[in-house]
């Protein structure tokens, strides 16, 4: 299982801006995973980063969140 922490910490403060997610590494039950990005972009929006675009690519075993931010 991956930190949270750390994916939070990229999201804010890397240069990055395109990210793909597979949100299992992060949770153990995928079918969460709703609750999981809301939490994360709540996290997002205190910190002044925006979500400009995103999707979930479900499959039976993952979720995989694609977002663009901006910061």
């Amino acid at each position: 299982m991956k930190d949270r922490n750390d994916l939070i910490y990229d999201l804010i403060f890397s240069e990055k801006v395109d990210f793909e997610i597979n949100i299992s590494e992060y949770i153990d039950n995928i079918y969460k995973y709703e609750t999981f990005i809301k939490e994360i972009k709540e996290i997002l929006k205190k910190s002044k980063v925006s979500v400009i675009k995103e999707g979930v690519d479900l499959s039976p075993i993952t979720a995989m969140w694609i977002l663009k931010v901006k910061k």
